[in-house]
């Protein structure tokens, strides 16, 4: 979801990997394409050179692509030609995989109903280690660095993430950590920028745990359940058995049925049957309010739709990363995720600040309304994590003199 940040952006190198010695040209060689600095593990979706479309893209999609390369599994699929290659001469439209295929052209290609627009391109970003083994714990992320070079501490000779982990829980000012597999470095930090970075591991400070949650009854009527999903915190909706609908489908909804499983909110909502297609035909479309306690609560009524019409959601599972009770004092701004108290995601009154409409003008007053004497820098689209999607309903409208953010109100 797209929030604030206020921060001085470093220039870094992502990790470069070596060449691949797979001959793209050839009419039946996948390769991906167009990713950061060349890298194999991430990119746009190609075979024989040729783009595939995106329509119904999704990660059982992503895996296969990942296995035929040799990773273990996708880490997250794109669409819309996300590094920018697409064209129009597409070798699928429809992958249709189920996840477990050996190869992307063993799938259960559909014949195209239409054709592809150009700007389609399917994409994927594959994990690079054993994922099994290394991301034992749901809230760690793997190929990601965060805070890349403004770590608290560096400390060598640690055996594992999960050691790491222990490390940041017994230092007071460790929010976050990166754990480097090659060579043992644990890393200690404030914030949570996120950076690609092969072979290491990231996670908060502790982590809901999934095995305290009991074990759901998902055929039962009115239980809602996450199937499908990489992690207990992911996947498609299931309401007694029967998937939700992409019809209608919002953060309203979703937020609902995140916290219905005990999480804090949610992070990403998903359509087209993000996880793999689901039992159709009949699905349940739901509309909320939001403020419901449970799904059952919205109005709801029941359809017939298509395998690939499934509703899916990412939700919070890290309660470590609220804000403090003093960032939701009234008229109160607070930088989140950073470094340090001078750069991150900024907050009013509690909740992230929408980038619509923001500028260089309403950064400043951020910056001296905090004490500062200017901003280096605005940007958007969250780069300090991922924040809730409670955001601030108030607009701000600076033109660079006000003496603080609660001057900059817009009203029309």
């Amino acid at each position: 979801m797209i929030g604030k940040l206020l921060s001085l952006i470093p220039l870094f190198a992502l990790i470069n990997t070596a060449d691949s010695l797979r001959d793209c040209s050839d009419s039946n060689t996948l390769c991906l394409v167009g990713g950061p600095d060349g890298v194999e593990y991430m990119g746009d979706v190609k075979i024989g050179g040729r783009p595939v479309c995106d329509h119904h893209w999704g990660l059982p999609d992503g895996h296969v692509v990942c296995r035929e390369l040799g990773f273990a599994k996708a880490k997250k699929v794109f669409e819309k030609s996300k590094f920018g290659t697409g064209n129009t001469n597409y070798i699928i439209r429809d992958a249709y995989c189920n996840g477990t295929e050996k190869r992307l052209l063993d799938c259960g290609q559909k014949a195209p109903k239409k054709t592809c627009p150009g700007g389609r391109a399917a994409g994927v970003q594959c994990y690079t280690m054993d994922y099994f083994n290394i991301l034992n714990n749901s809230c760690y992320e793997g190929d990601v660095a965060y805070n890349l070079g403004k770590s608290n501490a560096d400390i060598q000779n640690i055996d594992s993430a999960n050691a790491c982990q222990k490390l940041c829980q017994d230092c007071t000012t460790c929010n976050y950590f990166t754990y480097q597999l090659t060579s043992k470095t644990c890393s200690l930090l404030s914030g949570k920028k996120e950076t690609v970075a092969r072979d290491t591991v990231s996670g908060p400070k502790s982590c809901k745990n999934p095995s305290a949650s009991p074990v759901r009854a998902c055929n039962s009527a009115g239980v809602v359940c996450l199937l499908q999903g990489g992690s207990p915190d992911e996947g498609n909706v299931y309401v007694g058995g029967r998937p939700v609908s992409q019809v209608t489908w919002d953060v309203q909804n979703a937020r609902v049925v995140c916290r219905e499983l005990g999480y804090v909110d949610v992070l990403e909502i998903y359509r087209s049957s993000h996880f793999g297609k689901v039992a159709g035909p009949e699905m349940i479309k739901y509309s909320c309010y939001g403020t419901e306690t449970s799904l059952t609560h919205c109005s709801s009524s029941i359809g017939r739709y298509s395998d690939y019409e499934g509703a899916g959601v990412k939700c919070h599972n890290n309660t470590a990363a609220l804000l403090p009770q003093a960032c939701h004092a009234p008229n109160k701004i607070c930088l989140w995720g950073g470094a340090g108290d001078h750069e991150g995601n900024v907050y009013f009154q509690g909740k992230p600040i929408c980038d619509d409409g923001w500028n260089s003008a309403n950064a400043h007053i951020v910056c001296t309304s905090l004490g500062f004497q200017e901003a280096l820098q605005a940007t958007t689209g969250s780069e300090f994590g991922m924040v809730p999607y409670d955001f601030s309903d108030i607009d701000f409208d600076c033109h660079g003199d006000e003496e603080h953010l609660k001057n900059c109100i817009f009203s029309e």
